[in-house]
């Protein structure tokens, strides 16, 4: 009796994290506050607002370039970011390309809605884009793309999706598998072995969201992408989106690539990391490839 009271509380206790985990992923703990605009830059720009398919409401920003270059990019940012944060990071490309940057449901100002790693926010994406191309046809015609971790991830698909809409990109730490990235996260934070835990928190979320999440990973797309120059940047000492995974990623895609691996970069800081060689690099891609 005292054995199988034990093996319940157990299966319960297990039960219960795996429900945390799948919390984890659709409600993302420490969503950074919407606290960087433009006008920290000295930044024209327009707010946008627009309805992916389901009927969440994103919203934007259109930044026009301060010395045009006839380029535009779209930035896409990461689970638990916003379009703020990503700004931040890379206001400087605002000095020969316009930028279109968005919240992803969930985050920032857009809608509410669940956070699903790239699932539900293609939708997102592909809203952004049909927006862009409807009320900025001009932008659209030449048109980058830069992603960071879950938005990295968003654009693989995107990009795959949308054969001829992009003709470059800047992927910093995408991640392979919605899968993987669960184990890891899991065993980094929580010393969990991926076995039988993972498969638990994803039947869970394949449960709440009534669709497999896992479909929309990168891995799914990357060798689908057109043949256009891609960089891939990884960080040396990136624990949640490994070089190694970069690297397969990069591998696999058929277009022109380069790998740049940031030294001592953790997840989210290679442009620490890297300093003023970060903008110095991205900056140069751009302006050869768009």
């Amino acid at each position: 009796m005292l054995l199988g009271s034990v093996a319940l509380l157990l299966a319960g206790a297990f039960l219960a994290f795996c429900w945390y985990g799948s919390n984890l992923v659709l409600h993302p703990p420490k969503m950074l506050a919407m606290e960087v605009f433009p006008e920290r830059f000295g930044l024209a720009y327009d707010k946008v607002c627009f309805r992916a398919k389901d009927g969440v409401e994103i919203k934007g920003w259109l930044i026009p370039a301060r010395e045009p270059s006839g380029g535009s990019l779209l930035l896409c940012h990461g689970w638990g970011d916003n379009k703020g944060d990503l700004l931040e990071r890379l206001h400087f490309l605002s000095r020969r390309f316009n930028l279109f940057l968005f919240d992803s449901r969930g985050h920032g100002e857009s809608g509410r809605g669940l956070c699903t790693l790239g699932c539900l926010e293609s939708m997102d994406f592909d809203a952004a884009l049909r927006f862009l191309k409807d009320s900025k046809p001009d932008w659209a015609a030449r048109l980058g793309l830069c992603g960071l971790s879950m938005g990295a991830a968003m654009a693989v698909r995107g990009m795959a999706e949308h054969d001829g809409a992009f003709r470059c990109a800047v992927l910093e730490a995408p991640f392979e598998s919605i899968h993987d990235v669960v184990a890891r996260f899991t065993w980094s934070h929580y010393r969990l072995p991926c076995f039988p835990t993972t498969g638990c928190v994803m039947a869970l979320l394949r449960w709440r969201l009534g669709a497999d999440p896992e479909p929309y990973s990168p891995v799914y797309h990357v060798r689908r992408l057109p043949p256009i120059p891609l960089l891939f940047i990884a960080g040396e000492r990136d624990g949640l989106m490994p070089e190694a995974v970069v690297r397969r990623l990069s591998e696999a895609a058929p277009g022109p690539k380069e790998l740049w691996v940031v030294p001592e970069a953790t997840h989210g800081h290679c442009q620490d990391a890297a300093g003023a060689e970060y903008a110095r690099r991205v900056e140069a891609f751009f302006e050869k490839h768009l």
